[in-house]
Order: structure tokens, then sequence, then C-alpha cells
């Protein structure tokens, strides 16, 4: 397989594993729902991408870079919103 093919394939996959989260995000947005969601999950999730894109940063890797910085904020957003969802309740 040639480098160019390589790199789409990368680029693929890179936005279907990123953006496969994007509408549960969209749906907490709309509705505010996160009560299902598992804080320890996208915690992880979080954690994830963040350590994702050190390394892509690291490795000079820009399909592991332009992904997770996406992912991070994707994830970011649902970990933020379930977080704010607990305090609320512990509170």
């Amino acid at each position: 397989m040639n480098q160019v093919a390589v790199e789409i394939l990368g680029y693929v996959a890179a936005c279907c594993s990123t953006f496969a989260m994007l509408p549960q995000a969209l749906h907490i947005h709309r509705t505010g729902e996160v009560e299902q969601l598992s804080l320890r999950a996208f915690s992880m999730a979080s954690a994830g991408a963040v350590l994702w894109l050190a390394y892509g940063l690291l490795i000079g890797n820009m399909v592991v870079i332009l992904a997770n910085v996406v992912a991070v904020f994707i994830v970011g957003y649902i970990f933020l919103q379930k977080l704010r969802s607990v305090i609320k309740k512990r509170g």
C-alpha cells in the first residue's frame, strides 16, 4: 500500500473514532440528560484523549494530534457535563 493510501486510511479511521461521541455530546447539549452516563467511563475517555494527544505531539503525527484535539473537546464536554450533574446532586 502506498504512503498516500496509508495516510488516507489513518485520517478516515481517526474521523470515525473521534466523532463517535459527537451524537452523544449533541444529545447532552440539547437535553441536558446525563444521568445514564458513567462518570468513570468518561473520566477514562477524557484521560485517554489527553494522553493520545500528548503521544501524537511527542511523535509529531498529525493524524493522532488532530483527532485527539477534537476528541479532547468532545469527550471533555461530556465528562464536564456529567461531573457537573454529579456535583449538583451531592450538593
